[in-house]
């Protein structure tokens, strides 16, 4: 049913995107890894407002997703705030349908401006409790995003997690890559991979090709739909996922 909903979200973004694309629009800076260099950002591992934000700058923003098949949606929501110039704190509270799963804190900065005009990178420091295992895991990641031409951007990022402190934790080596394309200031089309590289070489990974609608200056809709390995099987398993973000 999860699945078929997202469906009718494509279709809904698909039939409206003549009309969107055209229309005259002051793109604002909902879902962008940065603003000044409009590179957008990723659907599923979104990033503390963009790098570069100001202090004051407030978003809000809900993950959706769920397995075709599953019974299980998984939702977040979020509030993320710039407490400095270049420097932004987020919460988030990971739910399994109504239980809560996690409390979940980020911390992202940017680093100086690149003398390569079209880059900009930073870093992120995410650390979570686990409800149900009372556990703390923690990642640490390098942010790059490029602005390759006019229409099309790339983001990317490199990290490592730590999925346990004490008992049984491991080290997992952590990639995020995205390849975007503006068809017009309202629309992005995007495609992100994420990898999980486990102890011994396992490599678990997801594909989701995503569309991006700026609804208004301050509202941005985000719907994808993939594949993706990252479960404890290793089974491939159809996802879906949609992200409603407001930026104050």
């Amino acid at each position: 049913m999860f699945g078929s909903y997202f469906f009718r979200i494509f279709l809904v973004l698909l039939s409206l995107l003549p009309v969107i694309a055209q229309a005259d629009f002051i793109e604002g800076s909902a879902a962008h890894s940065h603003s000044s260099l409009r590179i957008p950002e990723p659907l599923l591992f979104d990033l503390v407002r963009p790098l570069g934000a100001k202090k004051g700058e407030l978003e809000i923003n809900t993950l959706a997703q769920q397995a075709r098949g599953s019974g299980t949606l998984e939702w977040a929501p979020e509030i993320e705030y710039a407490i400095a110039d270049n420097l932004a704190i987020e919460l988030e509270l990971p739910f399994e349908n109504a239980a809560l799963m996690d409390y979940k804190v980020a911390l992202q900065g940017t680093f100086s401006q690149s003398r390569f005009q079209q880059m900009v990178h930073g870093w992120q420091v995410i650390a979570l409790k686990n409800r149900s295992e009372n556990h703390y895991s923690a990642d640490m990641l390098y942010i790059n995003g490029y602005r390759l031409s006019d229409k099309f951007s790339t983001l990317n990022m490199l990290g490592v997690r730590r999925t346990e402190f004490g008992g049984n934790g491991e080290i997992v080596k952590l990639m995020n890559n995205n390849l975007f394309y503006d068809v017009s200031p309202r629309v992005t089309y995007g495609v992100e991979i994420n990898h999980e590289i486990h102890p011994g070489g396992n490599w678990r990974y997801r594909v989701v090709p995503q569309i991006h609608v700026d609804l208004n200056r301050h509202v941005t809709l985000q719907a994808g739909a993939g594949i993706s390995k990252l479960n404890q099987a290793k089974q491939s398993e159809q996802v879906f996922a949609a992200r409603l973000i407001y930026a104050f």
